[in-house]
Protein backbone atom coordinates (compact mmCIF):
# COMPACT_ATOMS: atom_id res chain seq x y z
CA UNK A 1 0.00 0.00 0.00
CA UNK A 2 1.26 3.47 -0.75
CA UNK A 3 1.63 6.32 1.72
CA UNK A 4 -1.49 8.06 0.45
CA UNK A 5 -3.68 9.55 3.11
CA UNK A 6 -7.00 9.55 1.26
CA UNK A 7 -8.46 6.30 -0.03
CA UNK A 8 -11.68 5.42 -1.82
CA UNK A 9 -13.66 2.37 -0.70
CA UNK A 10 -16.36 0.50 -2.56
CA UNK A 11 -19.53 0.13 -0.48
CA UNK A 12 -21.80 -2.89 -0.22
CA UNK A 13 -25.13 -2.70 -1.99
CA UNK A 14 -27.09 -1.78 1.15
CA UNK A 15 -24.81 1.13 2.09
CA UNK A 16 -24.88 2.26 -1.55
CA UNK A 17 -28.69 2.36 -1.41
CA UNK A 18 -28.71 4.25 1.89
CA UNK A 19 -26.09 6.80 0.87
CA UNK A 20 -26.94 7.10 -2.81
CA UNK A 21 -23.42 6.34 -4.07
CA UNK A 22 -21.23 3.25 -4.51
CA UNK A 23 -18.06 4.67 -2.98
CA UNK A 24 -16.83 6.54 0.07
CA UNK A 25 -13.63 8.38 0.92
CA UNK A 26 -11.57 8.09 4.10
CA UNK A 27 -8.66 10.08 5.49
CA UNK A 28 -6.55 7.14 6.69
CA UNK A 29 -3.99 9.29 8.49
CA UNK A 30 -6.65 11.03 10.59
CA UNK A 31 -8.39 7.75 11.42
CA UNK A 32 -5.07 6.16 12.43
CA UNK A 33 -4.18 9.15 14.62
CA UNK A 34 -7.52 8.89 16.45
CA UNK A 35 -6.67 5.32 17.54
CA UNK A 36 -2.86 4.92 17.65
CA UNK A 37 -3.25 2.15 20.22
CA UNK A 38 -5.27 0.16 17.67
CA UNK A 39 -3.62 0.87 14.32
CA UNK A 40 0.13 0.66 13.69
CA UNK A 41 -0.23 2.00 10.15
CA UNK A 42 -2.68 3.30 7.56
CA UNK A 43 -2.84 -0.12 5.89
CA UNK A 44 -4.46 -1.60 9.02
CA UNK A 45 -7.07 1.17 8.96
CA UNK A 46 -7.76 0.55 5.27
CA UNK A 47 -8.08 -3.22 5.77
CA UNK A 48 -10.58 -2.78 8.60
CA UNK A 49 -12.69 -0.32 6.59
CA UNK A 50 -12.63 -2.58 3.52
CA UNK A 51 -13.79 -5.63 5.53
CA UNK A 52 -16.66 -3.77 7.17
CA UNK A 53 -18.07 -1.60 4.35
CA UNK A 54 -17.89 -4.36 1.73
CA UNK A 55 -20.02 -6.77 3.78
CA UNK A 56 -21.36 -5.39 7.09
CA UNK A 57 -23.42 -7.63 9.35
CA UNK A 58 -25.37 -4.74 10.83
CA UNK A 59 -26.02 -1.11 9.93
CA UNK A 60 -27.55 1.34 12.40
CA UNK A 61 -28.48 5.00 12.27
CA UNK A 62 -25.74 6.98 13.99
CA UNK A 63 -27.02 7.83 17.49
CA UNK A 64 -25.33 11.26 17.19
CA UNK A 65 -25.85 12.14 13.52
CA UNK A 66 -24.28 15.16 11.85
CA UNK A 67 -26.19 14.71 8.61
CA UNK A 68 -29.43 13.20 7.36
CA UNK A 69 -27.62 10.11 6.05
CA UNK A 70 -25.31 9.08 8.89
CA UNK A 71 -24.69 5.40 9.71
CA UNK A 72 -22.53 3.01 11.71
CA UNK A 73 -21.71 -0.37 10.14
CA UNK A 74 -20.46 -3.35 12.14
CA UNK A 75 -18.99 -6.76 11.36
CA UNK A 76 -17.55 -9.67 13.31
CA UNK A 77 -13.82 -9.92 12.57
CA UNK A 78 -12.93 -12.95 14.71
CA UNK A 79 -14.06 -14.70 17.91
CA UNK A 80 -13.07 -11.71 20.07
CA UNK A 81 -13.32 -8.56 17.94
CA UNK A 82 -15.73 -6.67 15.73
CA UNK A 83 -15.04 -3.84 13.32
CA UNK A 84 -17.05 -0.62 13.44
CA UNK A 85 -17.08 2.02 10.69
CA UNK A 86 -18.95 5.33 10.69
CA UNK A 87 -19.97 6.73 7.32
CA UNK A 88 -22.08 9.73 6.36
CA UNK A 89 -23.19 11.70 3.34
CA UNK A 90 -21.65 15.13 3.86
CA UNK A 91 -21.85 17.85 1.21
CA UNK A 92 -22.76 15.22 -1.43
CA UNK A 93 -19.71 13.08 -0.59
CA UNK A 94 -19.73 9.82 1.35
CA UNK A 95 -17.11 10.21 4.07
CA UNK A 96 -15.81 7.57 6.46
CA UNK A 97 -15.37 9.48 9.70
CA UNK A 98 -14.81 6.65 12.19
CA UNK A 99 -13.10 3.24 12.22
CA UNK A 100 -12.11 1.02 15.10
CA UNK A 101 -12.17 -2.46 16.60
CA UNK A 102 -14.22 -3.31 19.66
CA UNK A 103 -15.02 -6.33 21.76
CA UNK A 104 -17.41 -8.66 19.96
CA UNK A 105 -20.19 -8.11 22.52
CA UNK A 106 -20.59 -4.58 21.11
CA UNK A 107 -22.11 -6.12 17.97
CA UNK A 108 -25.09 -7.25 20.06
CA UNK A 109 -25.28 -3.82 21.70
CA UNK A 110 -25.54 -2.24 18.24
CA UNK A 111 -28.62 -4.38 17.58
CA UNK A 112 -30.41 -2.61 20.43
CA UNK A 113 -30.13 0.74 18.65
CA UNK A 114 -31.92 2.13 15.57
CA UNK A 115 -31.13 -0.76 13.19
CA UNK A 116 -31.33 -0.13 9.44
CA UNK A 117 -30.09 -3.56 8.27
CA UNK A 118 -29.29 -6.67 10.29
CA UNK A 119 -28.00 -9.78 8.57
CA UNK A 120 -26.45 -11.41 11.64
CA UNK A 121 -29.20 -13.97 12.23
CA UNK A 122 -30.21 -14.51 8.62
CA UNK A 123 -30.08 -18.05 7.29
CA UNK A 124 -29.05 -16.72 3.89
CA UNK A 125 -26.56 -13.96 3.13
CA UNK A 126 -27.86 -10.46 2.56
CA UNK A 127 -28.68 -10.13 -1.13
CA UNK A 128 -30.37 -7.69 -3.41
CA UNK A 129 -33.50 -9.82 -2.93
CA UNK A 130 -34.12 -7.85 0.25
CA UNK A 131 -36.06 -4.62 0.09
CA UNK A 132 -35.03 -1.37 1.74
CA UNK A 133 -36.82 -2.17 4.97
CA UNK A 134 -35.15 -5.56 5.27
CA UNK A 135 -38.10 -7.73 4.30
CA UNK A 136 -37.69 -10.28 1.54
CA UNK A 137 -39.18 -9.38 -1.81
CA UNK A 138 -40.22 -11.87 -4.45
CA UNK A 139 -37.48 -14.26 -5.46
CA UNK A 140 -38.14 -13.70 -9.14
CA UNK A 141 -36.70 -10.25 -9.74
CA UNK A 142 -34.99 -11.13 -13.00
CA UNK A 143 -37.26 -8.91 -15.11
CA UNK A 144 -36.29 -5.87 -13.03
CA UNK A 145 -32.60 -6.80 -13.04
CA UNK A 146 -32.56 -7.13 -16.84
CA UNK A 147 -33.75 -3.52 -17.20
CA UNK A 148 -30.85 -2.04 -15.23
CA UNK A 149 -28.46 -0.12 -17.46
CA UNK A 150 -24.92 0.03 -16.11
CA UNK A 151 -23.55 3.55 -15.74
CA UNK A 152 -19.98 2.81 -14.79
CA UNK A 153 -18.45 5.73 -16.66
CA UNK A 154 -20.99 8.19 -15.25
CA UNK A 155 -20.39 6.91 -11.70
CA UNK A 156 -16.62 7.14 -12.11
CA UNK A 157 -16.78 10.68 -13.52
CA UNK A 158 -19.19 11.77 -10.78
CA UNK A 159 -16.93 10.35 -8.11
CA UNK A 160 -13.82 11.98 -9.56
CA UNK A 161 -15.61 15.33 -9.54
CA UNK A 162 -16.71 14.77 -5.92
CA UNK A 163 -13.18 13.77 -4.91
CA UNK A 164 -11.75 16.91 -6.51
CA UNK A 165 -14.38 19.02 -4.71
CA UNK A 166 -13.58 17.26 -1.42
CA UNK A 167 -9.84 17.85 -1.83
CA UNK A 168 -10.42 21.55 -2.59
CA UNK A 169 -12.67 22.02 0.44
CA UNK A 170 -10.28 20.05 2.66
CA UNK A 171 -7.36 22.23 1.49
CA UNK A 172 -9.36 25.44 2.08
CA UNK A 173 -10.40 24.22 5.54
CA UNK A 174 -6.80 23.41 6.44
CA UNK A 175 -5.59 26.82 5.25
CA UNK A 176 -8.31 28.57 7.25
CA UNK A 177 -7.38 26.64 10.41
CA UNK A 178 -3.69 27.45 9.93
CA UNK A 179 -4.51 31.16 9.62
CA UNK A 180 -6.63 31.00 12.78
CA UNK A 181 -3.79 29.33 14.70
CA UNK A 182 -1.33 32.04 13.63
CA UNK A 183 -3.54 34.75 15.10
Amino acid sequence: MSDKELEIFELCERLSELLGDKEAIADLKTLQERHPEMFENKEQVANLIKKVVSDPEIIINNPTPKSEKDYIAGKKLNEEKMGEVGIRKDENINKIFHANEKRLKNLDLMAKKDVVADGRDAHTPYTQAQSLDGRLVQKNISSAVNKIIPQKDKSTNDFKAKLEEFNTKNKNYTQTKEKELKR
